[in-house]
């Protein structure tokens, strides 16, 4: 069978598969994610630097290395290139992350701990301003909206009438 004569066979059995819609041949297979990066990215310049030398000063206290080395190793790493010390920068780039989302998490705790009086004090001024309001006898309404037409009648007019 010819290559026009397979496709025109498979577009047949698509039409007249009716799990499938006529739009299938049209569709296209969703994007694969990029892989991920073995060390951590950040996308500004100046935060990539940081993270970078944050992992080679963990190499260089904590396994031994030299500078140059520990730098070596981790341009190869972010390159894709193989190098003898990947396992080490991998993970020394996790311990970074893991202390940088550890003082995250403090400062998250920290913020909260911070807003908690200016919660307490907008809730306070909420319960007065309706114990206010229902002094007045304003009562908050469930329904929006005008109160001189029926809940079934249409802002817009009556239905159009149809032909039958």
């Amino acid at each position: 069978m010819s290559s026009s004569e397979e496709i025109l066979s498979q577009i047949d059995r698509t039409l007249c598969d009716h799990t499938v819609s006529s739009n299938a041949m049209r569709c296209t297979p969703d994007p694969q994610p990029a892989p991920l990066p073995p060390v951590p990215v950040v996308p500004f310049t100046g935060g990539h630097l940081a993270a970078r030398e944050a992992v080679v000063r963990r190499l260089v206290d904590d396994h031994g290395l030299t500078p140059d080395d520990a730098l070596a190793s981790v341009h190869a790493v972010l390159t894709g290139r193989p190098t003898e010390h990947q396992h080490l920068v991998t993970a020394a780039a996790r311990a970074v992350a893991a202390e940088l989302a550890q003082r995250i998490g403090q400062l998250f705790d920290a913020f909260t701990r911070a807003l908690e009086p200016m919660a307490r004090a907008a809730a306070a001024a909420a319960r007065q301003l309706d114990e206010a309001l229902r002094a007045v006898g304003h009562t908050a309404s469930s329904r929006g909206g005008r109160r001189d037409r029926k809940a079934w009648e249409s802002p817009y007019g009556p239905p159009s009438r149809r032909k039958r």
